[in-house]
């Protein structure tokens, strides 16, 4: 009786000792399965908050349209439309705003040395002169809102004397979902011309 008790122990033992390897793989294969669903969750869940947050900002087209006419023999009056399309998800919130203008041509003459030191725009780190400008004006546009997928136009009026040909009209409207003084720039370098005189 204990003989054939301590065999059978022996034998079970022996089963329980050559089954434990693959029950050891059994359970790393689940746990790096685990894992690698963990891992995929947590890559799509963040996926999911960046485009989230994306999408909580405001995203817009700006475009200039320019016109100008002469009001005397001295000035002219230049007219800037910018055209806004809200291309993103949420409401575009209208706020801080400037226009300016600034003098190309002809070239002013506090930029001709700086123009015959640097050679080309591509020999400076700069890519812009520092134009001068000729006029700037500000505007608060708060109160003043652009649903998704809708448009909207606002204007400023500047002023250009009769010498200039060239000018490049710039606009900054501040984004009030951002850190402070950051926007949407838009620039268009315009002609100014007019064939014959005033009558004013």
């Amino acid at each position: 009786m204990d003989y054939h008790y301590h065999s059978s122990s022996r034998v079970i033992a022996s089963v329980a000792i050559a089954d434990y390897p693959g029950c050891l793989k059994c359970t790393k294969d689940a746990a790096a399965t685990v894992q690698s669903v963990a891992t995929i969750i947590a890559l799509l869940v963040g996926a999911w908050w960046v485009l989230r947050r994306r999408r909580t900002y405001p995203r817009a087209n700006f475009k200039h349209l320019v016109s100008h006419v002469p009001l005397d023999d001295d000035t002219y009056l230049v007219r800037v439309t910018i055209a806004i399309e809200n291309v993103g998800d949420v409401l575009l919130r209208l706020e801080e705003s400037v226009g300016a203008i600034q003098q190309v041509v002809p070239l002013h003459d506090q930029l001709r040395p700086a123009l015959k030191a640097r050679g080309t725009l591509g020999a400076s780190d700069q890519s812009e002169l520092a134009w001068p400008f000729i006029d700037t004006r500000r505007r608060n546009w708060s109160g003043n809102e652009i649903e998704s997928g809708e448009s909207a136009s606002f204007e400023f009026e500047l002023f250009a004397p009769w010498a200039v040909r060239f000018v490049l009209v710039q606009t900054y409207f501040r984004n009030i979902t951002k850190p402070e003084k950051q926007g949407w720039n838009t620039s268009t370098l315009y002609e100014l011309k007019f064939s014959g005189t005033t009558n004013l």
